[in-house]
């Protein structure tokens, strides 16, 4: 007997084997991968719709923001309860017209102008919410969104307002005061630890991936985790200076509870087994270890840091091990098939290549002759990376 899959799905709804929710699921993923899979447009829908909703969530700030001085405070408040309640209205009626992704790039503008309530509301009752807790407000609403909604999307924008509102305890002034940038550039500051917070969302993230209801949180925390762990260690390549002065603690509470809850996560995550492979162990190990000795100090500097601003040998050493980590890192995500750590590895390893090749050639040559012959050098090392990239992830286990 020949069925659609309308008919098929229709069926299995009459004997109780599907649920109407599921069905829809189903008939959504069925019509996107049919149709369209071929030529990528369920993605270029995704990032048309979102980058859609982000447009027009600037645009009723802009709206609000030109006439905000000429509105009543009453006025005010049913404006912004008006947008929002628009906005969720518009989400939940693309949604039950079966436009899944068109829904989801509406749900995520709920949380953008969830978060401009927030600091606009406060600023009509004059409370200090533009500080840290507006962010952390703002985060706890998308959170909800995401748990509400186990759409990952909302954790992309949960998760770094979670480090801006953590930044910002502390921090001095907020928002249009000058001191917003603060937390990023003092020793006082989670700047010294950013690495460690890396490390602490990566074992977060794996934690949340075995309970069912916060799973959506983990691709964004672990994808975050790996930017802020190898970020600030690809700087330090740059100059002799910069360990010195990125990795001296001002040995504030925040920073030590950071580096307590690092290690408290790491712990819990080798104890309950949830790294099996001996290599991704070993490698995880290594960089507890190795960011644990950059913090070490004495007298409010950092001894690895100040060591290496005295000794160029021991700099160019401290380079090549940085070097040797990320090939390490290429080669585990080979080993593993993690096409996630693979792309990282050869992403720092480029970018230090890149930055040594700067460093040695402003010295060396002529600054016109250096440029060209970098130009070059990175057109021809990433048409190289690219191919050998995708001959690799080609390889990996679908």
């Amino acid at each position: 007997m020949s069925w659609t899959t309308q008919q098929a799905l229709e069926y299995w709804q009459k004997k109780g084997l599907l649920t109407a929710k599921k069905a829809q699921e189903l008939r959504s993923a069925l019509s996107d991968d049919t149709h369209m899979s071929e030529h990528g447009m369920p993605r270029a829908v995704s990032i048309f719709a979102t980058i859609g909703a982000i447009l027009v969530g600037l645009g009723i700030l802009l709206f609000i923001g030109s006439h905000w001085t000429n509105m009543t405070p009453l006025l005010r408040i049913l404006v912004l309860l008006g947008g929002y309640c628009t906005v969720a209205l518009s989400a939940l009626a693309t949604e039950k017209r079966g436009w899944g992704r068109t829904s989801e790039a509406l749900w995520l503008l709920t949380d953008i102008v969830f978060g401009a309530n927030i600091m606009l509301l406060a600023q009509i009752f004059h409370y200090s919410l533009t500080y840290w807790q507006g962010p952390f407000l703002w985060m706890i609403g998308t959170l909800a969104m995401g748990y509400a909604r186990q759409e990952r999307v909302h954790a992309y924008l949960a998760v770094p307002l979670g480090i801006l509102a953590l930044g910002w305890i502390d921090s001095g002034p907020g928002w249009f005061m000058g001191g917003q940038m603060e937390f990023l550039g003092s020793s006082n500051n989670i700047l010294p630890v950013l690495s460690l917070l890396g490390m602490a969302l990566i074992f977060s993230s794996i934690l949340t991936k075995t309970t069912a209801r916060w799973d959506f949180l983990s691709e964004a925390m672990q994808r975050y985790g790996m930017i802020l762990a190898i970020i600030p260690v690809l700087i330090s390549t740059i100059d002799i200076s910069i360990p010195q002065e990125m990795f001296s603690m001002g040995g504030t509470l925040k920073q030590y509870i950071i580096i307590v809850c690092t290690y408290g996560l790491s712990a819990l995550v080798f104890w309950k087994g949830m790294v099996v492979r001996s290599e991704l162990k070993a490698y995880t190990l290594t960089a507890l270890v190795l960011f644990g000795i950059l913090l070490l100090q004495r007298g409010g500097q950092s001894i690895v840091g100040y060591t290496l601003d005295t000794n160029p040998l021991l700099y160019f050493l401290y380079v090549l091990v940085v070097f040797a980590f990320s090939l390490w890192g290429v080669w585990l995500g080979m080993l593993i098939q993690s096409a996630k750590m693979f792309n990282i590895g050869i992403f720092a390893t480029a970018v230090i290549i890149v930055i040594q090749y700067f460093s040695w050639t402003f010295i060396l040559l002529d600054k016109s002759l250096a440029f060209i012959l970098g130009g070059i050098l990175l057109i021809v090392m990433t048409i190289f990376i690219e191919k050998k990239r995708r001959s690799v992830l080609s390889s990996f286990d679908s």
